[in-house]
């Protein structure tokens, strides 16, 4: 008989456990907490549907060591945005952190995603360009939103777009670098990948239910973010039906399906 196929999410769900024992290994703790609260592998699931939108052959040990490579990147933006919420509030609802055992696991996500990203035989040193760019984008929304010397007010849509959107762009784009896709498409992706992951965030972030999927400012105004939401879903949404005119688009539109699912676990 034949053996099914595990899907992208069961796959990456394995190889990241690799991960999480090498962290229980070392004894460096909270890394196996930051990846295991967020339950959906939405980023990583979007690097291969991208991939697999794209390729002509597919090579599924290519990518999957990249959407690995996201999701620990996603692990780390979210420890360490917990760490600044909880040093910028002391009211926060956040859990306390040891500062020390939390940037310590940061400091292992963020090597870890680039020691994932070269176990990929297609990874490239544009592939690398764009993981550090992803980092350096979190690293300076962070400093702009919770720096107590900010010289104004965070906007609130910039930091979704600059922390989630960063990071689905990035999943997005390594998809087409790894597909083998440049120019308008790739740029379609890109913009694909930030609008979906920009509005899912939000989305969930606002859902009581979903609290503990992401970390965010405190104070937020909702009617204005599930207006940007929604604005950022539909021009994400506009831009994969242009992008279906010369990819099979289908598994990114399922994966697009799922942003106002609270209760996925797909």
């Amino acid at each position: 008989m034949t053996r099914r196929a595990l899907p992208p999410r069961s796959k990456i769900d394995t190889q990241l456990e690799c991960v999480l024992d090498d962290a229980d290994d070392v004894d460096v703790p909270l890394v196996r907490e930051a990846i295991e609260t967020p339950d959906d592998r939405w980023y990583g699931q979007l690097a291969v549907s991208t991939y697999s939108s794209l390729a002509d052959t597919r090579e599924p040990d290519a990518v999957f060591p990249v959407a690995i490579a996201i999701e620990l990147l996603r692990g780390y933006a979210r420890l360490r945005s917990r760490l600044l919420v909880q040093r910028a509030d002391e009211r926060t609802r956040a859990p306390t952190l040891d500062p020390s055992s939390a940037l310590l696991a940061g400091d292992y996500l963020y090597t870890s995603a680039y020691s994932s990203l070269s176990a990929s035989p297609r990874a490239t040193r544009e592939c690398f360009e764009v993981l550090t760019t992803v980092l350096e984008t979190i690293a300076e929304t962070f400093a702009s939103t919770y720096a107590p010397s900010a010289p104004s007010k965070p906007s609130q849509t910039a930091f979704f777009d600059e922390t989630a959107g960063a990071i689905g762009e990035g999943a997005a784009v390594l998809g087409a670098i790894l597909a083998g896709v440049g120019g308008v498409r790739r740029d379609c992706v890109a913009s694909v990948g930030r609008g979906f992951s920009t509005a899912r965030a939000v989305h969930r972030v606002l859902d009581s239910e979903c609290e503990t999927a992401a970390v965010a400012p405190l104070a937020l105004d909702e009617s204005r973010l599930r207006a940007y939401a929604n604005r950022r879903r539909d021009e994400a949404d506009r831009t994969l039906e242009d992008l279906s005119t010369t990819a099979d688009v289908s598994d990114l539109r399922t994966l697009a399906s799922k942003i106002d699912s609270t209760t996925d676990r797909s």
